[in-house]
């Protein structure tokens, strides 16, 4: 289990500034797997353990968005429902074919009943507070969070070593954080680059805290990147 110091050593690059280099801005190649053309998301499919937020908190969060796209619209694709907005605890499966990913959620689902009847999870909030908004892998712009403090972190890490018993991630780490905004197919201009890093840096300025309830947090499929469909909740009622 990764420490709260490591943690904060390994978000140590976050900063008010938005890393997206300079020049013309060109998103992952991996983006069009949940991007179109059209800057539509695209069918794509599997499930994850997600936080679903409250209600304040997705207020909160949909106003930063809003800035965003009133601002820098060009560096960015269809905007995310505001009822979609969370924080993904595990990942689990996903493909942009539905055929492919069918008998690993089938399975997932069915380890994950099994772990949780084996270890039963009764309800805890976990205290965190906004880092900066980031630019992650080049494929979004996220919300990252922080833990308030190691005892917070240690809740979070032993919900994370929970879900992966039923499938480790492709990434060792958890690194937690709400997406904001997928980013434009095609890539953006110099100029543009420009406005929206001046506007996140504007944004970065202000920060607030934010409270995870693990009555929101569901075993959740998907059927793109904005729809999301909850299939139950990890603690006993």
């Amino acid at each position: 289990m990764e420490t709260y110091r490591a943690f904060l050593e390994r978000i140590s690059y976050q900063n008010q500034e938005l890393a997206i280099g300079e020049g013309v801005f060109y998103p992952d190649q991996k983006l069009p797997e949940k991007v179109s053309y059209e800057n539509r998301f695209k069918p794509f499919y599997g499930d994850t353990v997600i936080f679903d937020l409250d209600d304040k908190t997705k207020e909160r969060v949909s106003a930063l968005i809003d800035i965003l796209y009133q601002s820098n619209s060009v560096c960015l694709s269809e905007r995310l429902k505001t009822g979609t907005l969370h924080m993904t605890l595990h990942d689990l499966s996903a493909s942009g074919s539905l055929a492919e990913v069918a008998p690993e959620v089938f399975q997932n689902e069915i380890k994950l009943l099994r772990v949780l009847k084996e270890n039963p999870q009764k309800r805890r909030v976990i205290k965190m507070k906004t880092n900066f908004i980031i630019n992650m892998v080049s494929m979004s712009l996220v919300l990252a969070l922080v833990p308030a403090n190691e005892a917070e972190w240690n809740k979070l890490q032993e919900l994370y070593g929970l879900v992966d018993k039923v499938r480790m991630c492709g990434y060792p780490y958890l690194t937690p954080h709400i997406t904001l905004a997928y980013f434009n197919y095609h890539g953006f201009e110099e100029s543009a680059a420009d406005k929206l890093r001046a506007a996140v840096y504007e944004l970065n300025r202000c920060h607030f805290s934010l409270t995870l309830d693990t009555d929101r947090l569901f075993y959740t499929k998907f059927v793109s990147m904005n729809e999301y469909i909850p299939v139950f909740r990890l603690t006993d009622k």
